[in-house]
């Protein structure tokens, strides 16, 4: 019978798992639990494995309910789909396009706005300076403060818990997510179009943008 490349590539590994195995001749086979001594299954060792592994299964989870809430936004389709593209890091910024291996000449891979830094998408939306401006601006205008972290993620959590109450929470979910895709749409407009790159005017079509969202949800 011949076997699939997939096939042949488990059964040589279940053929080297085994090759180590000695069987005891004139004895059943019996289940053990690796995690205890004595190879039975307790309460107590299932706990502490369920502890061991719960550092790494926590972030999962929580980017899994931070996407529900950009999904449930009351924006247009299109711009949660860019908040989306943006937390899961798959946006085609030019540190991106270096990872796919895409030939870029050297001076394309530096931010549009600062020039020094690598476009990353960490970078654009946060840590490029004049990022950081818009997100004052942004603040300011709310009367909230939050703190900049160099994550995404962190920071779209922060932000949206910067209210108070549910409501609060659903106009802060827009404006983070009106944020994000006016600053991507005008990374574009410098890159492909040669506009400056004006932090008040992204700041002005944040305020003016944002207020229309209202009708949607």
């Amino acid at each position: 019978m011949e076997l699939f490349d997939r096939e042949l590539g488990m059964t040589n590994a279940l053929l080297e798992f085994i090759s180590v195995c000695t069987p005891n001749a004139g004895k059943m086979d019996v289940w053990r639990w690796k995690k205890t001594k004595s190879g039975e299954l307790s309460t107590k060792s299932v706990y502490e494995v369920l502890m061991q592994n719960r550092n790494l299964t926590a972030p999962v989870l929580h980017s899994n309910a931070m996407m529900a809430k950009v999904w449930s936004a009351p924006t247009p389709h299109k711009v949660r789909v860019t908040a989306w593209r943006c937390l899961k890091n798959r946006l085609a910024t030019y540190g991106n396009l270096v990872k796919r291996r895409v030939q870029l000449a050297d001076v394309e891979v530096w931010c549009n706005a600062c020039v020094g830094n690598v476009e990353t998408a960490n970078h654009l939306f946060l840590l490029c300076p004049k990022a950081q401006q818009v997100w004052n601006a942004i603040e300011s205008w709310m009367g909230i403060r939050t703190a900049r972290p160099k994550e995404l993620m962190q920071h779209f959590n922060m932000f949206i818990n910067s209210g108070r109450g549910r409501e609060s929470e659903k106009a802060l979910k827009a404006l983070w997510m009106c944020t994000i895709w006016l600053l991507w749409k005008q990374r574009n407009e410098s890159r492909f179009e040669e506009q400056v790159w004006e932090v008040q005017r992204a700041v002005s079509e944040i305020k003016g943008t944002s207020g229309t969202f209202c009708f949607y949800g």
